[in-house]
């Protein structure tokens, strides 16, 4: 007997040998032993791009009305949701009643026009689906989506603002592709993929596809021991036919044949937007010429992590957090690979029961699935009242050297330090060509805003220029449309060197028609539609343009204030009745317009007058700021080597483009940068974040008071996750500062103070002590601090007439030295210059010659800069001068008021602060008047209290003094102090005077 059971376990084995060989050569020979097996389907809409599917038989019935939509990743097959019987999640989502739907790509290289789609095609693809499932099935769509289908399930929904989309279910979805590098930080993440794409650009612009082959080694060399697994056990069961059969479609899809290609122009546009910009995680990715952010999906997101997924890492997918702050987010996590999410063993057993669970649930059908979790955000891994941030008029061979040297020494100092390391690399990359621009830049030097708009367009054609209202421009689109606008100014008359008066509001064509005027060698006057009336007469009248350009909306005022033809342009293609007697730009067809013989395109040199500002002068009467191209070119490349602004960055703009901040800097700066610039219609505090997250924009600039608006928005868990990684500007107070911190997380504050017709320069770069204006910057002006006379308004000197320098923490009036090789720029019109009694000879020594900014500051033991005070505004009250700004600083820490403004009331030959105050509800004036006892000194009482509904502001974001009022009028809330009793009183009125009512 044991021999038999001998014999017939050996003739087995022979059996099993002999049918293993048969298997395996029939397998050499056909390549196949039998056809794959699928759940049945039919094709529902076909496409260019797609192919939708609804599987089940004729006969299939669901029981769960809701359908769900399989969405496939491009680089492999729609089979990756039912590769086999054994491991197919359609027959497992048949089998539980749901309606099965899916959009499949098809094979790209097999396909007509496969190898030219783009990304949007996909992302379309799915949203037309989303709309014909829904329609077809009379419900809301749950969305499913594998590795990169999750992201194109995220960016549909996004897309749609989930209009139809019931709940989205990802699996290994990465949304911050950069934390795929693990334990290396954002930022130097952020930088290694920057510069191999940089590396990859000439062979990616080439590149039709990549094949298949690529993406199927990739995925085994990352599951290598899985590969070997899987090996083993087909060569074990090689002798089972039936076996094999069943495998098959698993075999033949992981050995090749569920990879394809990616279309290189979706392969471009992956890389740039969402492995380089990483915009999935920022927001601002843009799909058809419209902005996208994932904070637009409301609609409930489950998302699966595996544990041991090299493909998508946990952090990567776990992202979606802080990229979907408006969404309920609920999490499994399993211990898988990147394919064990959804095929196989586990898949089956945790995988595809819980989206079952998770559908019947939302369809009120059954309970919470046990799997999920609520899931909670991972851990992060790691004021110059008169300041205009453009004036960074600088000596650019000091500023060169200094950042040379910088860059040369951290070289020299690698260490462990990699985040300094990442920011010396900014520099080297980004700074010092910008700061060699400025240092080669001759009187000659060809440089203007349309120059650099035509070198952009050049460069980066389809790159994106500009967001506005939602939809995207590329440098290519606004760079036609100026050449455009170019050929329309000519046929209206205007010529090169003439003043063009342009009235608008915030709009793309603002941007077209200055860049327009540059181009055409014109000089662009830009004045603001909500100044006062009387101040654009007087405006106009001392500029004497050439002509005058509006909008339509502005149309009417323009007539008002110029005597001459008015030329209107915006709002193409849209229905606007227009007073008559006006030029309407848009319909001049400039096909049809000759270019002269003496057009040359961007003829401006540095030296030539590029654009003339409007600034605050005295009463109704601006001061009319020139602005050359060359001041043009050391603001906005100032501003793009100070800020590192680079193609990764999105500029947000809520400062008015007549404003020289709005223009110089953020246009400017962000346009030699290479950013996109995303231009808000208005600051509007209660859209600042949803335009933030929309636009993906990392760099915020400011001014003045702007900042504190956004704090009155009350708390969300959302402020910390937003994209932004700066905000520069000037006048930012200690309490708005602190707070900006503190709320919106890990965001960094870079502070200018520029004095207004000086070149002093001051930055507070590090940010480490808040408040303060910093140091001077490498190459700006020398500066000093001087004694100064508030009382009767005059420099102190010595016995030699020398002014005296101010000791530590004294305030005192701040110089500037004048450089005679690059005499201050004019602001009044005329060649010579500044006033002459801004300009001071032999401050220190014979000869020497100063410019006297009217600023005040004091300089700390450390040799920091801080601002006290205008010097207009230091009040000479009868017991000694006072800041009026620090009386507001100390102010604003008691937390029952927005806004304060301290002014100097005349009394008895003397000036007397009164705290004019926005307060908040509940505000009590008893404990107002505790604050001012325990927090200020009895000379910085103020002697008035008077509160306002609001406190109106300049287009710079600072109080409008003259608005404010000096004396309280009848019929306001305010109190004086009487200091017998030591309480505030309120002051009622008494015919045309006041009086302290008992």
């Amino acid at each position: 007997m044991g021999r038999k059971r001998g014999s017939s376990g050996l003739l087995g084995a022979v059996r099993r040998v002999g049918m293993a060989a048969e298997n395996a050569l029939e397998i050499a020979r056909l390549g196949r032993l039998t056809a794959p097996i699928h759940a049945p389907y039919k094709i529902v809409h076909q496409t260019r791009v797609a192919r939708l599917r609804r599987y089940g038989g004729d006969d299939y019935r669901p029981s769960i009305a809701a359908p769900v939509l399989l969405v496939p990743p491009l680089m492999v097959t729609s089979e990756i949701y039912d590769m086999s019987p054994d491991v197919s999640a359609v027959s497992a989502l048949l089998a539980a009643g749901l309606d099965v739907w899916l959009i499949d790509f098809g094979i790209p290289e097999e396909e007509a026009g496969g190898l030219d789609r783009t990304l949007d095609d996909h992302i379309k693809a799915v949203s037309d689906s989303i709309d014909r499932v829904r329609d077809a099935s009379g419900s809301d769509v749950h969305l499913l989506g594998y590795s990169q289908g999750g992201m194109f399930a995220y960016e549909a929904a996004a897309y749609r603002a989930c209009r139809g989309v019931a709940s989205i279910v990802t699996f290994g979805a990465p949304v911050d592709i950069h934390r795929n590098l693990p334990a290396i930080s954002d930022t130097v993440a952020s930088r290694i993929i920057d510069a191999v794409r940089y590396a990859l650009e000439t062979p990616l612009q080439k590149i039709e596809a990549l094949p298949g082959v690529f993406t199927s080694t990739g995925f085994k060399v990352l599951s290598l021991r899985k590969e070997v697994g899987q090996l083993f056990e087909f060569v074990q069961k090689l002798h089972d036919r039936q076996a094999l059969e069943q495998r098959e479609g698993r075999r033949r899809f992981l050995g090749g044949e569920g990879f394809v290609a990616w279309p290189g122009p979706a392969l471009r546009t992956f890389i740039d937007e969402f492995i380089v910009q990483n915009r999935l995680a920022s927001g601002g990715f843009v799909i058809d010429g419209r902005t996208v952010t994932l904070a637009d999906i409301r609609c409930p997101i489950l998302f699966f992590v595996g544990e041991r997924d090299s493909i998508a890492q946990p952090a990567a997918v776990r992202a979606i957090h802080r990229a979907a702050p408006n969404s309920e987010l609920y999490e499994v996590s399993l211990k898988a690979g990147h394919f064990g999410l959804v095929v196989g063993s586990r898949a089956l057993q945790q995988t595809w029961p819980t989206v079952i669970s998770w559908i019947r649930w939302h369809e009120d059908l059954g309970p919470r699935p046990t799997l999920l979790t609520e899931s909670l955000p991972p851990e992060e891994a790691e004021e110059a009242e008169e300041a205009s941030f453009e004036a960074v008029d600088f000596d650019v061979e000091l500023f060169y050297d200094a950042i040379t040297k910088q860059v040369s020494d951290a070289w020299d100092q690698i260490g462990d330090a990699t985040k300094n390391l990442g920011k010396r690399a900014d520099s080297l990359r980004w700074q010092l060509p910008r700061l060699s621009v400025l240092r080669h830049m001759t009187p000659d030097t060809r440089i203007s805003l349309g120059e650099a708009l035509a070198e952009q367009a050049t460069h980066n054609p389809d790159g994106t220029f500009f967001l506005w209202s939602g939809r995207a421009f590329s440098y290519r689109d606004a760079d036609q449309r100026v050449n455009h606008v170019v050929r329309g100014l000519i046929q209206c008359g205007v010529r090169p060197g003439e003043r063009v008066g342009v009235l608008m509001g915030p709009r793309p064509s603002y941007l077209s028609i200055t860049a327009a005027l540059s181009r055409l060698g014109a000089v662009a006057v830009l004045l603001s539609p909500s100044r006062d009336r009387q101040i654009l007469r007087n405006a106009v009248q001392a500029v004497q343009p050439a002509h005058m350009v509006s909008d339509p909306e502005n149309a009417a005022l323009a007539q008002q204030l110029f005597k001459g033809k008015v030329l209107v342009l915006g709002g193409f293609g849209q229905a606007r009745p227009l007073p008559a007697g006006l030029v309407d730009m848009e319909e001049i067809d400039p096909d049809v317009v000759e270019l002269p013989n003496w057009y040359e395109a961007n003829p401006g040199r540095a030296r030539d007058l590029a654009m003339i500002m409007l600034t605050a002068g005295r009463g109704d009467k601006p001061r009319a700021a020139r602005i050359t191209n060359r001041r043009w070119a050391f603001s906005a490349y100032g501003t793009a080597a100070a800020c590192t602004l680079s193609p990764k960055d999105t500029v947000y703009c809520a400062l008015p483009l007549h404003h020289p901040a709005g223009m110089l800097v953020a246009i400017g700066g962000g346009l030699v940068g290479g950013a996109r610039h995303a231009l808000a219609s208005d600051f509007e505090p209660e859209l600042f974040w949803t335009e933030v997250r929309r636009y993906g924009a990392s760099v915020v600039f400011y001014a003045g008071e702007m900042l504190r608006e956004l704090l009155e928005a009350p708390p969300s868990a959302s402020d910390n996750k937003n994209p932004v990684r700066l905000f520069a500007g000037s006048g930012l107070r200690a309490d708005v500062w602190r707070r900006v911190i503190e709320r919106y997380g890990p965001v960094g504050v870079l502070e200018f103070y520029a004095s207004t017709e000086g070149t002093a320069v001051l930055a507070n770069a590090s940010g480490k002590k808040i408040g303060a204006l910093g140091d001077p910057l490498p190459g700006s002006a020398e500066v000093a601090l001087v004694k100064y006379d508030f009382k009767r308004q005059k420099l102190v000197t010595n016995e030699e007439g020398f002014c005296i320098p101010t000791d530590v923490d004294e305030p005192g009036v701040l110089l500037s030295k004048v450089d005679v090789r690059h005499p201050v720029a004019s602001f009044d019109g005329h060649s010579r210059g500044v006033s002459e009694s801004r300009l001071r000879k032999g401050v220190f020594a014979t000869g020497d010659t100063w410019f006297i900014t009217k600023d005040v500051l004091k300089l700390d033991a450390e040799g920091t800069y801080w601002f006290v005070s205008r010097a207009s505004r230091m009040l000479r009250t009868p017991s000694g001068i006072v800041p009026s700004r620090e009386i507001e600083d100390a102010l604003y820490e008691f937390d029952q008021i927005r806004r304060v403004v301290v002014v100097g009331v005349s009394e008895d030959g003397h000036q007397v602060p009164m705290a004019v105050v926005v307060p908040r509800e509940g505000f009590e004036l008893e404990a107002f008047a505790a604050f001012i006892d325990e927090h200020l000194e009895p000379v910085q009482r103020p002697l008035y209290i008077k509160t306002v509904p609001a406190i109106p502001l300049t287009d710079g974001f600072r109080p409008r003094l003259i608005e404010v009022g000096v004396l309280p009028e009848a019929g306001t809330k305010t109190w004086r102090f009487d200091p017998r009793r030591a309480v505030y009183r309120p002051v009622e009125p008494d015919g045309e005077h006041v009086r302290v009512g008992e």
